[in-house]
């Protein structure tokens, strides 16, 4: 199994913090957001050498030893799924964990994926709505459907919702991918969609694959997940979690 980190993005919502570098190298307790990830899959129980990181700009600020690069080199003009594509010889061979670089989780949630045995599976945050009374002084505007089957595969993701009732957890930027599951999206992406591949995100592709009938298992966490979206963001998750970084760092 690899586990595959998207951080070729530079964030624009950090302003002046990513001028000289990606978003994934802003710092959170003193330390790069993406050292914090890679630290994380390794106590999940991933190699270091089992772990990918997909650069884009300033691919150069990005100091780590033992991962395996990749690079989307057309990061400025594409979306995260394509910064994905750029990993898919480990996404046919074997299953794969992908994460974000802007994201703080436990290494429980990734387990939880590692074990699931699921084609496509993502987890999901069911202490988000604290989280975001916290960040907004309007929660639901910045809030996205999150609607789950009976059977806890995933029903809707990613619209804007009308009420938090329909919004049962919140997306992580975490999922598990097999290579069974990732034929299934090489095919669903040469179907007509809302978006062109250039710039489709996940939540776009995890609908597809929804209205295509294929099942994406869900897996609920409580443990602390933190989204590093702007400057502020940071700063608040300092002065809330001030010991955040001797568990998570």
């Amino acid at each position: 199994m690899k586990a595959i980190v998207l951080a070729a993005g530079r964030g624009s919502r950090m302003g002046d913090g990513t001028a000289e570098i990606p978003k994934g190298m802003m710092r959170l307790w003193g330390r790069p957001l993406l050292e914090m990830c890679v630290k994380t899959l390794e106590r999940a129980g991933f190699a270091r050498c089992d772990i990918g990181v997909v650069t884009g700009y300033r691919s150069d600020r990005i100091n780590l030893e033992g991962v395996r690069f990749f690079h989307n080199a057309d990061w400025a003009h594409t979306n995260m799924f394509v910064s994905l594509t750029k990993a898919r010889e480990w996404l046919r061979a074997e299953p794969c964990v992908i994460c974000y670089s802007d994201i703080v989780f436990h290494e429980n949630a990734v387990r939880g994926l590692m074990d699931c045995g699921r084609e496509l599976a993502i987890t999901y945050y069911t202490g988000f709505l604290d989280l975001w009374r916290k960040r907004f002084s309007n929660p639901l505007e910045d809030m996205e459907t999150f609607r789950l089957n009976q059977n806890g595969t995933l029903a809707e993701i990613g619209l804007h919702p009308q009420s938090e009732d329909e919004v049962q957890g919140q997306y992580m930027g975490l999922l598990r991918f097999e290579p069974a599951g990732w034929e299934k999206i090489e095919q669903a992406i040469r179907l007509p969609m809302k978006k062109s591949v250039e710039k489709l995100d996940m939540t776009t592709l995890l609908n597809h694959l929804i209205s295509l009938g294929y099942p994406i298992y869900a897996i609920a966490t409580d443990e602390l997940w933190l989204e590093c979206d702007n400057q502020e963001d940071i700063q608040l998750y300092e002065r809330l979690y001030p010991d955040g970084g001797k568990k998570y760092g």
